[in-house]
């Protein structure tokens, strides 16, 4: 009898706990960010004399594009990083130089601590002289004591945390950009970036593909993890500044991948609705003819993006 009056009392506590678990949400929603790329992207020709005197068969291009990040849903704080990858599609430009480089920031102004050795004597019994250090701001004023005391003064270099990477990829075809939450700036908003790339001399415009992608914290009541937060892609047409060819067609290629876009859209959406119907109602409330004609419509917006990015291509060579 003793035993089991003793076991509810051992057991209630888990099972309260438990009832807890199940009774609130397992998960904490993750923030959700959505990027804005470029529509198109202008080069400029900033070919130095020297380098054109070397190298009569090659040029240097100056690109310059912004993107822009916006966070839906969560807090800024759970952020871990952006990054921001553009790769030459043809490898036909070599990247020299970006902007933003790696970037780092410290906490304490000036980047520097001052520390303060000093030497102390006492009286009290048993006690020998120790040496301590205080670290104080540059700002900061020293007050002085009625202790016996003698001082040394340095300056010591502040740790840093890495707010920016950026560095080329695929053999200088492409550069990156990794972006992570700062004291002086805010991820959120439109940034501008900046490259310099080799190109051969008759380039007058190209391709290169943009991708974007967030990470976030995610924390549960057991757990926390790093996961997706969003990503963007797409193709952008360059062209060479003062070209209205290059521009052009630049601008068509924006115009051809927003109209395919809008026809996937379309598409994923009545295949989702008519998921739920029967096949046999599939059939008889859209018809084949509707079916024949979404498959024509997503060939021909094919066929425009291929077709100008085609004649892109041959304006890289």
């Amino acid at each position: 009898m003793a035993i089991h009056r003793v076991l509810p009392r051992i057991c209630s506590p888990t099972i309260f706990v438990l009832s807890l678990l199940v009774g609130k949400p397992a998960l904490v929603q993750a923030a959700h960010v959505a990027f804005d790329l470029p529509s198109t992207i202008e080069c400029r020709d900033v070919t130095p004399a020297d380098f054109a005197a070397a190298h009569p068969t090659l040029k240097v291009i100056e690109a310059k594009f912004r993107i822009s990040a916006r966070i839906l849903e969560g807090k800024s704080a759970d952020i871990v990083d952006f990054l921001y990858v553009l790769t030459s599609t043809d490898k036909t430009m070599r990247l020299q130089d970006y902007l933003p480089n790696t970037t780092l920031e410290s906490a304490v102004a000036d980047d520097q601590i001052e520390i303060t050795a000093a030497s102390e004597n006492c009286k009290t019994t048993g006690a020998e002289a120790h040496v301590v250090y205080k670290p104080f701001t540059l700002s900061a004023n020293h007050s002085q004591n009625a202790k016996k005391s003698e001082s040394s003064h340095y300056k010591q270099i502040a740790a840093k945390d890495l707010v920016l990477a950026s560095g080329t990829t695929n053999r200088e075809h492409g550069v990156f950009f990794r972006l992570k939450p700062s004291r002086a700036a805010s991820l959120e908003g439109g940034k501008e970036f900046t490259f310099l790339a080799i190109v051969p001399i008759s380039w007058r415009g190209d391709l290169c593909k943009i991708s974007c992608t967030a990470r976030a914290n995610k924390s549960s009541l057991i757990s926390s993890s790093i996961v997706p937060a969003g990503a963007e892609q797409a193709q952008v047409g360059m062209y060479l500044q003062g070209d209205l060819e290059a521009a052009t067609l630049a601008e068509r290629l924006r115009q051809a991948e927003e109209a395919r876009a809008t026809v996937v859209a379309a598409q994923r959406s009545k295949d989702g609705v008519f998921d739920t119907i029967s096949s046999q109602a599939t059939v008889l409330f859209t018809g084949k003819k509707s079916e024949q004609q979404a498959r024509e419509e997503l060939r021909e917006v094919n066929s425009a993006v291929k077709d100008v990015e085609k004649r892109l291509r041959q304006m890289a060579r």
